[in-house]
């Protein structure tokens, strides 16, 4: 039954990856910030968790994956991404039989953003940007083969003096057959916010993904993630146990726009978590550190 689950997931994930058409590159829409990773672990696997994410990515990929963490668990994460650029959350989340829960409060902060009329050396001004999202998720696993996930969000993003609200809401299926998990989802469907005079969506995604575990040794993932109306990419990763403490990891984001390559490493102990990774971007943008630092009460 559970091989049956997994192939249909991923058929119908291969029928989403393929069915949506594909507009070309837009700018960036409203609640462009509800695609960045739950930390730097993911970021640095390139965002690839739809499979099997556990709690954090539950709450950023697939609130599917809520039942890889069966016992209680609460934390706070902190990350700088760069300059004047970081993120917060914090998170509880517990399963019960057959059903999870999880509530997430997600926190950026953006500063000293330089503002141009024209392409002047000096900005006209500067300005912050705040974004803030508060989630609320629930999961169903049928018959132990296949779960079934929905997150609410209620987002809030100010950008200088303007600000804008609004609901949106996740989708996802997630099923594992002994060392393969698969998954799908859909993220951020909600309706139309208002900024300023202009009316917007918030970014529609909808990701399939895959995951194999390599014995104790490590594991690699694949994903393909399509946002509505913009092309899509694959984020395939992969991570190694170099200890009991210590795993190193590898991202590559074939498709992507401006990313391509990321890597980075990760600390576990006594409920302490430290990860880092650093992200190559093309187009002349540089590179970009991330570190997370979190902590898990698992009783």
């Amino acid at each position: 039954m559970r091989l049956v689950s997994a192939i249909f997931v991923i058929a119908l994930a291969l029928t989403i990856a393929h069915g949506q058409t594909i507009y070309g590159d837009m700018t960036l829409p409203t609640g462009a910030f509800l695609w960045l990773n739950a930390g730097a672990a993911h970021e640095a696997l390139g965002g690839s968790a739809t499979a099997a994410g556990g709690l954090k990515a539950a709450g950023n990929a697939n609130p599917a994956t809520l039942f890889e963490q069966r016992t209680l668990s609460t934390g706070a994460s902190y990350s700088y991404m760069r300059e004047k650029t970081f993120n917060s959350s914090i998170y509880a989340g517990k399963a019960y039989g057959n059903w999870a829960g999880a509530v997430r409060l997600f926190l950026m902060d953006s500063g000293e953003i330089e503002a141009r009329s024209g392409p002047t050396a000096d900005p006209d001004y500067t300005f912050t940007s705040h974004q803030l999202y508060t989630q609320f998720t629930a999961a169903k696993r049928f018959e132990n083969v296949i779960d079934l996930g929905a997150s609410a969000k209620w987002v809030h993003e100010r950008i200088d003096q303007d600000t804008r609200d609004g609901w949106a809401f996740d989708l996802g299926l997630a099923t594992n057959y002994r060392w393969v998990s698969a998954g799908i989802a859909v993220q951020n469907y909600g309706g139309d916010v208002v900024f300023k005079k202009y009316r917007e969506r918030f970014p529609l995604t909808y990701r399939a993904g895959m995951a194999v575990d390599i014995l104790d040794y490590g594991a690699i993932s694949a994903d393909f993630i399509k946002p509505d109306r913009m092309s899509g990419w694959f984020a395939v990763g992969a991570e190694a146990n170099l200890t009991d403490y210590a795993v190193l990891r590898a991202g590559f984001t074939p498709g992507h726009d401006t990313r391509n390559f990321s890597a980075g490493f990760g600390f576990r102990k006594a409920g302490i978590e430290l990860d880092y990774v650093l992200v190559n971007y093309s187009e002349g943008l540089g590179m970009s550190h991330q570190v997370t630092l979190s902590y898990n009460i698992v009783k």
